[in-house]
């Protein structure tokens, strides 16, 4: 790690030093990472030949779902050229949704090719705003060399610094970055202007199933892998639309129900494409829980009927009370007021009547069944997916608990094939806490606050 700088120490040509490496680190790992695409018939069945005179396939990542499907770069002579699937990697063996496949078309389509600078810039220390702001006319700017460019940019933020100290440089990092960069983005905020001003978006999409992760297990990390679908004996998506939002995930959902032909719940208001996908493979075992309201309490509801009339499927007392803190209360309070009955009157006119008791105990009745065929096989059970939708709610952080909440009562997590598994927007959101890329935390996803593990990074 670089030696800290203090504010008084800190110039223009420290931070020349520090730009020279982490820009081009940056500018190379966010350059394009890139994704996956349906071209499970479209791609070559073999790779294409290198052989020919300036062709060359670069391994990359897809940067835009959270799945992180890897891709490889079609260059010829020089030009990206076009996106093929990766039939060697272990999330999208070879097949790619159509946002992959055009990934690269954002190189060359409406590319700044140069450096332009604002004539009139604002500046904050001395109170001044740009006439300009807002307007992006070609007339409001200058062109300027990269070079000086980034010597205006340096001193612009040495002369902040100097002026308010570094948490006056703020820096929004990106779960689309590699591990490296991030590393990076961080020894720069942290490290070298000594700036805490250092969030992302892993926050805004991921705050509440990583505190609810923290809350259940100790760690933000979900205890599951793709590798569990294939395992699996019921998949739930709770308000999840991975058909449009994670591609690659939806398919290999569907085709392992189309050939063992296991059940499927989507929670969801609407009748999306997930819904139905699913119900276009086997109608039958496809449950769909219109939920508009109260997802909290029909989870309770599907816990209620497991406890009283599947309590094969619940875990032992002796199990819960060694591994499992609060039980007897979520029990108790579950049972007491949360039956189909009770739920489905309370909610009767938000949700307009639309689920109904028999609904709910369809849905526990599968559960139940999974869970037993997973604890006679030793893999596989109830694996549950859902994405930023079922985060960003006022309960968001609720809405992971309840739903570990049933995988504990079941026992359905620590084995292949089952467990909760929260899924991101960007492929790389995860290591974006890992890294330490947020205000709150340190490399390696420790707090800020842990005084030991500061002084050793």
């Amino acid at each position: 790690m670089p030696k800290q700088i203090g504010p008084v120490e800190f110039d223009r040509r420290e931070f020349m030093k520090m730009a020279a490496t982490t820009g081009v680190g940056i500018a190379a790992t966010s350059f394009l990472p890139l994704e996956y695409l349906e071209a499970l018939n479209a791609a070559p069945t073999a790779k294409p030949s290198a052989a020919a005179a300036g062709m060359k396939l670069l391994q990359a990542a897809c940067p835009y779902c959270g799945v992180g499907c890897g891709t490889l770069i079609k260059v010829e002579d020089g030009k990206v050229v076009g996106m093929v699937p990766d039939k060697k990697h272990p999330t999208n063996r070879g097949i790619q949704c159509i946002k992959g496949l055009n990934a690269y078309e954002p190189i060359y389509k409406d590319r700044l090719e140069k450096v332009l600078v604002r004539k009139d810039m604002s500046d904050p220390l001395r109170g001044h705003v740009s006439a300009t702001k807002g307007r992006f006319d070609d007339d409001v700017f200058v062109e300027m060399p990269y070079e000086e460019a980034e010597e205006l940019v340096a001193e612009k933020i040495a002369e902040i610094i100097k002026a308010k100290g570094g948490n006056a440089v703020g820096l929004d990092g990106s779960g689309q970055l590699t591990m490296e960069a991030q590393w990076i983005e961080n020894v720069l905020m942290k490290g070298i202007l000594v700036s805490n001003s250092i969030e992302a978006n892993a926050r805004m999409c991921m705050t509440s199933a990583a505190t609810g992760y923290f809350h259940s297990y100790g760690s933000d990390a979900p205890p599951t892998s793709y590798d569990d679908i294939e395992e699996s004996d019921f998949i739930a998506f709770w308000g999840h639309n991975a058909r449009e939002a994670h591609p690659i995930l939806f398919w290999r959902v569907a085709d392992y129900k189309q050939k063992k032909g296991i059940p499927t719940l989507v929670a969801d208001p609407r009748r999306t494409a997930t819904v139905i996908g699913l119900e276009d493979i086997n109608p039958r075992n496809s449950l769909h829980l219109q939920t508009l309201n109260g997802d909290i309490s029909y989870q309770n509801a599907i816990a209620h009927v497991l406890l009283t009339k599947h309590p094969e499927a619940v875990m032992p007392d002796d199990w819960l009370g060694q591994n499992v803190s609060g039980y007897q209360e979520y029990i108790a309070g579950v049972k007491e007021r949360y039956s189909p009955e009770q739920v489905c009157e309370r909610l009767k006119l938000l949700d307009r009547g639309r689920i109904t008791p028999q609904q709910i105990e369809q849905i526990a009745k599968t559960w139940a069944e999974a869970t037993l065929k997973g604890r006679r096989r030793g893999r596989g059970g109830v694996l549950s997916f859902w994405g930023i939708g079922y985060n960003q709610m006022l309960h968001g952080q609720h809405n992971t608990i309840s739903i570990i909440n049933l995988h504990l009562l079941t026992g359905n997590m620590g084995r292949p094939g089952c467990g909760s598994h929260s899924q991101t927007g960007q492929p790389n959101a995860m290591s974006e806490r890992l890294m330490g890329g947020l205000t709150s935390r340190l490399p390696f996803n420790q707090p800020i606050t842990n005084e030991a593990w500061r002084d050793h990074i």
